[in-house]
């Protein structure tokens, strides 16, 4: 436990220095890393788009017209009347595909990027280990130092292919991510149409 913080300590001072990652590892990392807030504001925007839905549920449209009708005998009414509600009712069912596309977010950073920010910290706690060991290899050449060189070096290259392996997902990632928007601006089109 104590030898992770120690070895941040002296990568930190500049006693030590720490193993950089390799390049298409070190990219997916910074994508992952920067997936999470991305999501998230995304998530936050869509779903503040239900304040807009519960605004229009709240506001009575057919309330006019319905004064209107009372005025006199003359004016049919019932016509506009199934208009507003016809259109109501469509607003109201592109909102809830609004709100299930959201949902995909929502999912998607609860659960998929927190497994990725635990494979990012995995990796990094690896690449302490690895480094400490090697130091303490290097100040002292036993073969009990040697053994933890060679098992936190094999863990830090397993760490590094769980990156790899969530860096060849990234274009999946993406086109879903692509997919749900387009649901999203398809329902927002039916439900703020003119």
């Amino acid at each position: 436990m104590f030898g992770r913080l120690k070895q941040k300590v002296k990568e930190k001072t500049g006693r030590a220095k720490a193993t950089s990652l390799p390049i298409e590892v070190d990219e997916s990392v910074t994508y992952f890393k920067n997936l999470l807030p991305r999501v998230k504001d995304i998530h936050k925007h869509m779903a503040d788009l239900s304040d807009v839905y519960k605004w229009q549920k709240k506001a009575n449209f057919t309330a006019p017209l319905e004064n209107y009708s009372r005025l006199g005998d003359k004016i049919n009414v019932t016509p506009f009347i199934e208009a507003v509600n016809a259109r109501i009712s469509a607003e109201t069912d592109s909102a809830k595909g609004v709100q299930n596309e959201c949902e995909k977010y929502k999912e998607y950073y609860q659960n998929d990027c927190r497994l990725h920010q635990e494979n990012i910290s995995y990796l990094n706690k690896m690449r302490l280990d690895m480094d400490g060991a090697a130091d303490k290899f290097a100040n002292a050449e036993t073969d009990a130092n040697k053994m933890r060189l060679d098992t936190a070096t094999k863990e830090f290259e397993a760490a590094c292919g769980r990156m790899r392996d969530l860096a060849a997902q990234i274009k999946e990632i993406e086109s879903n991510h692509s997919s749900w928007q387009d649901t999203i601006m398809k329902e927002m089109k039916v439900a703020f149409r003119k």
